[in-house]
Parts: structure tokens; C-alpha cells; sequence
């Protein structure tokens, strides 16, 4: 065998031992624990978020909660991201937020036999609002929920519709696409007694979020958005979208 056969040979051994290596870092790799509250689970947010990462070579292993425990827990460090979340300047001094993942309307549900309208935030003070602990709309809405609106808190969407329907609420605050989803399910044989009221609240964006308290969070932050970007421009972002029914791109 002369020296450029031995020579080849140690270069495909090399290789070889290269990848196998690799391979056995990956699999023995832990996933990444990502949580969100439960109207997420089986959603375009959740697709996008495992095809991000799984491009840059992590895999992820999603926890559905309540959205209080979620944010609380990652937070804290006790989960690798938290999924999902609005940006907030008081959220964004404990977490590393990515860039935006997708989109979302916050409207107001009424029963139509309401027929409530508004202009500005202040002509909601006579209504009973529902609202999901812990969640944000923007800081205008913000400020006044704290200051002097009337708001009913519970853990679900769904909860707050069925106290909707059963009067015990005037108006409930939620993001346009799940109220959607629950009107055309759970509720579908009284979808004829609801309707939302115009304008929306707020046009929110979702970002997936790092604990600071993580050492790893700039990391984890980047390789997400480096994967975000590789499924963007190879159009695996968009067939994900179209998946669910979700237009346009952000």
C-alpha cells in the first residue's frame, strides 16, 4: 500500500472519528425545557420555536402550564425558555428576549347583545373585565388595569368566556387567534352571542425568553435566532405558517 493510500485512509478515519464524536455529544445532550401555558400546546408558535433550534442542533422539550407558573419558573431559571411571551421593560430585566416569533391582536370579547363600544381605555371603567393573571397588554392598558380598572382575573381563556356568557363579565381581554379557536370549539353552539369590540387593544409580537439568571442565556438567545433565521430564509417558517393558517410573515 503506498504512502497516498495510508495517507487517505488516515483522513477518512479522522473524519469519521470526527463525526462520531459529535454524534455522541448530541445525543447525549439534554433538551432544552421549553414552557408556555396551555392554548399554545399543538400551535405555530410551538412548530417554530422546535424547527429553530433544531436547525442550530438542539432539541427541545415543551411543558405546558398555567402562564403564571410558566413566566414565574422561567424566570427563576427552573425552565431553559420561557415560550411565547410580550416584550415588557419590567420582564426584560430578569429575561434575554429573541427576536419575534410571531404576532397577535389583543382584542376585547363582549355578548353582542352588549353592544359596548370605546375610544379610549378610560371609557372601560363601568365594565367587569376578564383577564388572565399575569399577562400583559401594553403599558397604557397596563397602567390603568393597575390603577382603575375593574378586572376579574383567572387562570384560562376559557373560564373568563364562560363568565362572559353566564354574565358575571362584561368584557374579556384576550389575543384575537385563541378566542378564534375557542368560539369555533368549545363554544361554538354560542358563538352567535359573542363579538369582538373594535378597535383591538393592542398589537403585541411574541418573543421566546432566557432567564438572566441562566449562564448560558446569551447563547441560548443567539443560536435561537441564528435557527430562526435559517428556517426563515429556507422556507420552512413560511409552510409553518401556512400550516395553521397564520398570513404573511413578520
Amino acid at each position: 500500500m503506498n504512502h497516498r493510500t495510508w495517507k487517505a485512509k488516515g483522513l477518512i478515519a479522522l473524519i469519521v472519528g470526527v463525526l462520531f464524536a459529535s454524534g455522541s455529544v448530541f445525543a447525549e445532550k439534554r433538551a432544552l425545557v421549553v414552557a408556555g401555558d396551555e392554548e399554545k400546546k399543538g400551535g405555530y408558535l410551538v412548530d417554530i420555536t422546535e424547527a429553530a433550534f433544531s436547525r442550530v442542533g438542539y432539541a427541545t422539550d415543551f411543558r405546558f402550564v398555567p402562564w403564571s407558573r410558566a413566566l414565574t419558573k422561567s424566570i427563576a431559571g427552573e425552565y431553559d425558555m420561557l415560550l411565547a411571551a410580550y416584550y415588557t421593560k419590567e420582564r426584560a430585566e430578569k429575561l434575554a428576549y429573541s427576536n419575534p416569533i410571531g404576532v397577535a391582536q389583543v382584542m376585547l370579547l363582549e355578548r353582542k347583545e352588549s353592544a359596548i363600544s370605546y375610544q379610549k381605555i378610560e371609557d372601560l371603567k363601568p365594565y367587569r373585565i376578564g383577564h388572565i393573571s399575569n399577562s400583559k397588554v401594553s403599558p397604557e392598558f397596563d397602567r390603568a388595569e393597575a390603577e382603575y380598572l375593574n378586572i376579574e382575573y383567572a387562570f384560562d381563556a376559557e373560564t373568563n368566556i364562560r363568565k362572559l356568557l353566564a354574565g358575571r363579565l362584561d368584557l374579556v381581554v384576550e389575543k384575537k387567534q385563541r378566542i378564534i379557536q375557542l368560539v369555533n370549539t368549545v363554544f361554538a353552539s354560542e358563538a352567535h352571542k359573542l363579538a369582538f369590540v373594535t378597535p383591538p387593544l393592542h398589537t403585541n409580537y411574541f418573543h421566546n425568553c432566557v432567564s438572566k439568571a441562566n449562564p448560558d442565556y446569551q447563547k441560548i438567545i443567539h443560536d435561537f435566532n441564528l435557527g430562526l433565521d435559517i428556517i426563515r430564509k429556507d422556507g420552512t417558517e413560511a409552510r409553518i405558517l401556512k400550516k395553521y393558517g397564520e398570513d404573511g410573515e413578520l
